[in-house]
């Protein structure tokens, strides 16, 4: 390296380097994430006085009791819930105002210590920093408290991340195939079922609710599956919301029954006091009976799942030949794209006093001038009864109900004013079928339709029907 280039090195980058070392060695991506995970606080060791309180996990807790408190109390604060790692002194000693002054006064510009402490119960690691220094007001202690909790878990950490689905805790997809490849060869005379599990309808977690209703979705699917077939089971995430299971040493009597029971239980999980239901399609092959390779066996496990798909979904069945040949195009089709592509806004909701809307797609976003379910929810209530003008409703579900009772097709048709989140008002052509859902009660499947666009864009169609006539006829008497 040249002078010149040495020149270029100042002490500032290299602070900066180091700190952005000393981040990626503890876990963080940058030095900035580090320190917005990181609590810190500074003190003015002559008034004994604390400012810039910031608490982060694990200390967030302690924040009511820190926030008015003077520095001493601060370190009480710690010194109850923290140990140093070495038989030095407790931290309101090590930290204390005079013991500081006094390092300061001898030159020394930065202490540091490790600590073990247990907050909530639960155990961590903080490495506390902290940088002396003068400035107007006086000396000042500066304090930067890491969570290193990792540092002594990175074995464990590593072979999680290598092993095992962050969202699920279920084994990955190219550690479950470890797994059982490695069953199949040390156990080649055990009999075993291979399962392959899909949620149904997952999308509409995500879409309808958000992706944090579908990930608990997930992890109270995965939870499921570890109590029904915990006993000796390998159970893997495939990816998405497919799931893999290998039942080992099952007949497959057993594994019919032990399927079954798993059905027999209710998939829910609720959050904030809401209920959300779901279910599975299920195929199945069954060692050695059906194939010796464990691939061989997989493959079949899905073409069974896909079978299920195509009847209706929530049930289970094993593998047979002749499923090779069903025709499987209509499940290219993703749900979302085919109801996006159907001509007119979509709605479904509850035939129950709450009407709570269970379904929209894109169009009735539009519709209303909203840009998500999440928004056309809030605007409405979460209810059909609000999406209707008020002055309408009561004609609305009289009209509904009246042909409901003389119609055998559970069909209705109605017209009606709403309002959109602009304060537009449209009105709309609608028309309901009624049914029973397993899962819902009785519920409305809805189209609707704006009336205006619908006659601009028939008005605009006869328009060019008759302009082209008008031409042809020139066109002939020319």
């Amino acid at each position: 390296m040249s002078d010149r280039n040495l020149n270029s090195v100042t002490p500032e980058r290299m602070y900066q380097l180091a700190g952005k070392c000393f981040a990626g060695y503890l876990g963080y991506p940058s030095i900035e994430h580090m320190l917005r995970k990181s609590s810190c606080f500074a003190a003015d060791l002559i008034r004994n006085s604390v400012s810039g309180l910031y608490l982060t996990e694990p200390l967030r807790h302690l924040y009511p009791q820190m926030k008015q408190a003077d520095f001493e109390t601060v370190l009480e604060l710690l010194s109850e819930k923290c140990r140093a790692v070495e038989p030095d002194p407790p931290l309101s000693t090590m930290f204390s105002p005079d013991t500081l002054l006094s390092r300061f006064q001898a030159g020394e510009q930065y202490v540091q210590t490790e600590v073990n402490c247990s907050l909530m119960g639960i155990a961590y690691r903080l490495l506390i920093g902290c940088a002396l220094y003068e400035d107007a007001a006086g000396i000042c202690a500066l304090f930067l408290i890491c969570n290193v909790t990792q540092m002594q878990e990175s074995d464990s950490r590593l072979m999680r991340m290598v092993e095992f689905d962050g969202l699920t805790g279920l084994y990955n997809r190219s550690a479950g195939d470890v797994h059982i490849m490695d069953y199949f060869r040390h156990y080649p005379q055990d009999s075993a079922a291979v399962l392959l599990i899909d949620l149904d309808y997952f999308k509409r977690f995500n879409d309808q609710y958000g992706h944090d209703i579908g990930d608990l979705v997930l992890r109270a699917a995965a939870r499921q599956m570890e109590k029904c077939f915990g006993r000796d089971s390998v159970i893997v995430r495939n990816g998405g919301d497919e799931f893999l299971i290998l039942l080992k040493n099952r007949t497959q009597k057993e594994a019919e029954e032990e399927i079954g029971r798993f059905f027999a239980e209710p998939h829910l999980v609720t959050k904030q006091e809401k209920t959300y239901r779901f279910s599975f399609s299920i195929g199945y092959a069954m060692y050695p009976e059906q194939g010796t390779e464990y691939h061989d066996l997989a493959m079949k496990a899905d073409i069974a799942m896909y079978h299920v798909k195509m009847h209706h979904r929530s049930n289970f069945v094993q593998f047979r030949q002749d499923m090779r040949n069903q025709k499987r195009t209509q499940l290219s089709f993703h749900l979302g794209d085919l109801v996006s592509g159907i001509p007119g806004a979509i709605l479904v909701y509850k035939a129950d006093e709450t009407e709570e809307i269970l379904f929209a797609n894109d169009q009735l976003y539009a519709l209303f001038e909203c840009d998500s379910m999440q928004e056309l929810l809030q605007f409405s209530g979460d209810s059909f009864r609000n999406i209707v003008h008020p002055d309408d409703l009561d004609r609305v579900e009289r009209e509904i109900f009246s042909q409901l009772k003389t119609n055998p097709h559970g069909l209705d048709y109605v017209s009606y004013r709403i309002i959109t989140k602009t304060g537009k008002i449209k009105m709309i052509d609608d028309i309901g079928h009624l049914v029973h859902s397993p899962r819902y009660g009785n519920i409305f499947y809805v189209f609707l339709y704006d009336r205006l666009q619908k006659e601009q864009i028939v008005a605009e169609g006869k328009e060019i029907e008759l302009a082209e006539a008008e031409a042809a006829e020139q066109e002939g008497t020319s």
